[in-house]
Parts: C-alpha cells; sequence; structure tokens
C-alpha cells in the first residue's frame, strides 16, 4: 500500500510494458511485477524521506517503471549469459533523482537489488516462468481483475 492507501496494483499499470498484443510478453511481465516490486520497497521504506524532495507516489511509480525498462537490456544479457548477475547503478538513481543525498541514493540501490533478490526468488516457485518463457505470450496481461 502507499501512503494514500492504494494498492501498488493500482498506481502501476501492465499498460505501461507493451504497446501491442505482440509486446505482451512474460518477460514485459516480469519487468510488471519488478516495477510494482520497486514501487513497494520504495513507498514503504523511503517513501517520508522522499516527500522532503517533494517526491510523490506518482514519481516514485514513474521511476519504478523506469528503472524495470532500464534493466530489460541487462535481463536479456544476463540470460544469453553475457553477464553473470544484476548490478544496479548508483547512476541509474541519480540520474532520475539527481537532487538525493548520497546516503539516501545508497540505500536506494541497496533496495533495488533486494527487490531484484526477492523477485528472482519467487520466480523459482511461480508456475508463469517469465524468464525461461521469455518470449511467450502472457496472458496475465488480459486479466480483468489487474486494474489498467
Amino acid at each position: 500500500m502507499n501512503t494514500r492507501g492504494e494498492s501498488e496494483y493500482s498506481v502501476i499499470k501492465p499498460t505501461s510494458f507493451y504497446s501491442n498484443e505482440r509486446e505482451k510478453t512474460k518477460l514485459n511481465w516480469f519487468c510488471y511485477e519488478f516495477a510494482v516490486g520497486i514501487y513497494d520497497e520504495i513507498t514503504g521504506n523511503f517513501g517520508k524521506r522522499l516527500k522532503k524532495y517533494k517526491i510523490n507516489d506518482k514519481t516514485i511509480a514513474e521511476f519504478s517503471i523506469y528503472v524495470s525498462k532500464e534493466m530489460k537490456d541487462n535481463i536479456l544479457k544476463m540470460l544469453s549469459g553475457e553477464v553473470e548477475k544484476i548490478c544496479f547503478s548508483y547512476e541509474l538513481i541519480r540520474s532520475y533523482f539527481p537532487h538525493l543525498n548520497d546516503k539516501l541514493v545508497d540505500e536506494m540501490v541497496d533496495a533495488l537489488a533486494k527487490v531484484w533478490d526477492d523477485q528472482l526468488g519467487f520466480c523459482v516457485v511461480c508456475p508463469t516462468r517469465c524468464i525461461s518463457e521469455k518470449d511467450a505470450y502472457c496472458s496475465l496481461f488480459d486479466d480483468e481483475t489487474i486494474p489498467l
């Protein structure tokens, strides 16, 4: 829940991760879920501190989508064996929020890594297989219970 009591699923929309039917892939669903996890972690642990910088829940949601989409190429490189693991950079956060202090940026980098590890841990038991079937169509985008 964010500070207004909304579910992160109502703030970050699946439609942010596809522009046509062909893009409703399991990898894009993975990115959507990753963005939701980022949003939840950031609002839960840093929401009040970010408000001091005039960063609201909408901006945190936009940042979460941005990070998830930026990491997509790295995810593909990891899957192809080009890189061994995903790393989150200071610059990724600093470029989006240039006015944050170094300590907060460092804590947010750690938070992104935690969300990534949590998501991968969940993926191990999830039957959707977003990573191993990354290019397959994902019917979850068509689930009417998820707010678009």
